[in-house]
C-alpha cells in the first residue's frame, strides 16, 4: 500500500511538471545552439577550449534565464519576475552544467573532439538544470497539485 501511494505521488509530481519540462527542453535547444555558436566562434578566434566553454555557457545562461522566465516558469499566467538576485540563483544553480561540460571537455576533447565532448554533457546538464530551476530559482512558477473532488 505504501509503495502504491509513493508511486501515485511521484506520478502526480511528474504530471505537474510535464508541460514545464517540455517547454524547458524547447527553450534549451535554443540555448544549446547559442552556447555552441559562441563556443565555436571563440575557439576559431584562438581562445582556449575551457575559456570558450565558459563564455559560451555564460551567453546561453543569460538567454536561458530570460526566456525561461517568460516561457517555462510563468507565474499566474505572467512572466516570472526578473531580478539580479533571481539571476544569481539561476546562475549558481546552473553552474553544475558548466562543471559537467568543463569536465567532459577536459576529459574527452583530445579523444573525440571538443564539440562531441560538449554535446555529451548536454543530456546530463538538462536534468540538473531543470531540477535546479524548478526547485531553487522559479519555485513560485509551478502549478499547484489539483485536489481530487
Amino acid at each position: 500500500m505504501t509503495t502504491m501511494l509513493a508511486a501515485d505521488g511521484a506520478l502526480r509530481r511528474l504530471r505537474r511538471h510535464y508541460g514545464a519540462i517540455m517547454r524547458f527542453g524547447v527553450v534549451g535547444v535554443g540555448n544549446v545552439l547559442t552556447e555552441f555558436l559562441v563556443f565555436n566562434i571563440l575557439m576559431k578566434a584562438g581562445f582556449t577550449l575551457l575559456a570558450a566553454n565558459a563564455a559560451g555557457f555564460l551567453c546561453a545562461n543569460i538567454q536561458s534565464y530570460l526566456v525561461n522566465a517568460h516561457v517555462t516558469f510563468r507565474e499566474d499566467g505572467a512572466p516570472a519576475a526578473l531580478s539580479c538576485k533571481r539571476y544569481l540563483r539561476f546562475f549558481l544553480a546552473h553552474s553544475l552544467s558548466l562543471a559537467i561540460s568543463t569536465a567532459f571537455i577536459a576529459a574527452f576533447a583530445d579523444a573525440i573532439g571538443p564539440n562531441p565532448a560538449k554535446l555529451a554533457a548536454v543530456g546530463f546538464g538538462f536534468i540538473a538544470n531543470y531540477s535546479m530551476s524548478a526547485l531553487f530559482v522559479f519555485r513560485g512558477g509551478r502549478a499547484p497539485l489539483r485536489k481530487k473532488a
